[in-house]
C-alpha cells in the first residue's frame, strides 16, 4: 500500500511538472520593433519575438521581460502563476533577435549591439500595441533584473518619444505609444537618476526588491520611489526581508565572481555634470555616464533563492489583480 501511494505521489508530481508552461505550448509570435545599436546609435527595423500563452477567455495579458541571462525557467514560472489566475502571458525574447546570448559579461559591449534597456522597452511598448490589436483590454508588464531596469525605462516619457519617432520612421506607420496598464520591476538597478530628463507616466508601478541584494541594492529603489512620484509616476515598493538578488531564480543563493556590476554606483546627472554619490567622484559638464561606470564597478555579488523561490508571487499577483 505504501509503495502504491509512493508511486501515485511520484506520478502526480510528474504530471504537475508536465503541466508547467513550456515554450512549445505557446504560440511563437513576432511584431514590428527596432534595433538601436552602434556608435553613434542608429535605429533599424527588427522583428521582435516571443511566446504567447493565450489563456482561453483572457482579456488581460502580462508581458514578461527576462534579465541579462535571457529566457530561463523563471519566465515560465511567471506564466504558470498568471494562467492560474486567468491572465494570458507573453514571454519576450529580447536577446536572440539581436544575436545576443548574455549581457552580464560586458554590459557596455552588449549595449552597443542592442542589449540594453531602451531596446527592451521598445520591444515591450510595441508588443503592448500588438497585444491590444489582438483584443486584450488590459496589458501589464513584469521584468526581472535587467528586465526590471528596462521597466523603469518603460515608464520614461523621453523613451516613449524616442520609440514612437523611430518606429514611425522605420516601419512607415502611425505608431503611438500607449503605456502599459500596470508594471512590476523585480530586483532592478535604481542607482541612476537624471535630474533634467527623468519624467514618468502615471501607470501603477511596483518595485519588489531584496533587503540584502548586493548587486542591485534595495536602498536605491526605496529612494527612487519618491523620485519617480515627484516626476509624474505612481510607484510603490515591497522590500523582502532577508532576500537578495534573483530571489526567484531556479538555483539556490550562490556567490558570483564575474561582471561588471554596479552595486557601488550611485549616479546623478544634473546641470553640474555626472556625480557618483558614494565616492563623490564628479565629471563636470558631462552627461554620458559610461566613464563614471568604469570607475565604480564591482564583480563579487550573490544571487539565487534563499528559502522560498515564490516568495514574491503573492505581491505581484495581487498587484496585477488590482490594476489590470
Amino acid at each position: 500500500m505504501r509503495v502504491a501511494l509512493f508511486l501515485a505521489a511520484v506520478l502526480a508530481a510528474g504530471l504537475a511538472q508536465a503541466q508547467q508552461a513550456r515554450p512549445e505550448q505557446a504560440e511563437a509570435v513576432g511584431w514590428p520593433s527596432m534595433l538601436c545599436a552602434g556608435t553613434p546609435v542608429v535605429c533599424n527595423r527588427l522583428e521582435a519575438r516571443g511566446f504567447l500563452f493565450a489563456t482561453p477567455g483572457a482579456t488581460r495579458v502580462v508581458m514578461i521581460s527576462h534579465g541579462s541571462q535571457g529566457i530561463d525557467s523563471r519566465m515560465y514560472d511567471y506564466v504558470d502563476s498568471l494562467q492560474k489566475d486567468g491572465f494570458a502571458a507573453l514571454v519576450i525574447d529580447h536577446w536572440k533577435p539581436r544575436g545576443i546570448g548574455v549581457t552580464h559579461d560586458d554590459y557596455r559591449a552588449a549595449g552597443l549591439r542592442g542589449g540594453n534597456e531602451i531596446n527592451m522597452a521598445a520591444d515591450s511598448l510595441t508588443a503592448a500595441q500588438w497585444l491590444r490589436s489582438r483584443g486584450y483590454q488590459k496589458v501589464g508588464s513584469i521584468g526581472e533584473s535587467q528586465g526590471a531596469s528596462a521597466a523603469i525605462t518603460l515608464q520614461q516619457k523621453w523613451a516613449h518619444t524616442m520609440v514612437e519617432r523611430n518606429i514611425r520612421r522605420i516601419h512607415g506607420s502611425d505608431f503611438r505609444v500607449q503605456p502599459a496598464d500596470a508594471v512590476v520591476a523585480m530586483y532592478g538597478f535604481c542607482g541612476f537618476r537624471h535630474a533634467s530628463r527623468d519624467a514618468y507616466v502615471d501607470t501603477p508601478f511596483l518595485f519588489i526588491t531584496g533587503e540584502v541584494d548586493d548587486e542591485t541594492p534595495s536602498r536605491y529603489c526605496e529612494r527612487y520611489v519618491p523620485w519617480m512620484n515627484e516626476r509624474g509616476g505612481s510607484a510603490s515598493i515591497v522590500v523582502l526581508e532577508g532576500e537578495g538578488h534573483s530571489f526567484d531564480a531556479p538555483y539556490k543563493r550562490q556567490r558570483n565572481l564575474f561582471g561588471p556590476h554596479y552595486a557601488k554606483c550611485d549616479i546623478l546627472v544634473d546641470d553640474s555634470g555626472v556625480t557618483e554619490l558614494n565616492s563623490g567622484m564628479k565629471e563636470p559638464g558631462a552627461t554620458n555616464i559610461n566613464a563614471m561606470l568604469t570607475r565604480c564597478v564591482s564583480k563579487v555579488y550573490h544571487s539565487g533563492y534563499w528559502k522560498d523561490r515564490f516568495i514574491a508571487v503573492p505581491h505581484w499577483m495581487g498587484f496585477f489583480r488590482k490594476h489590470l
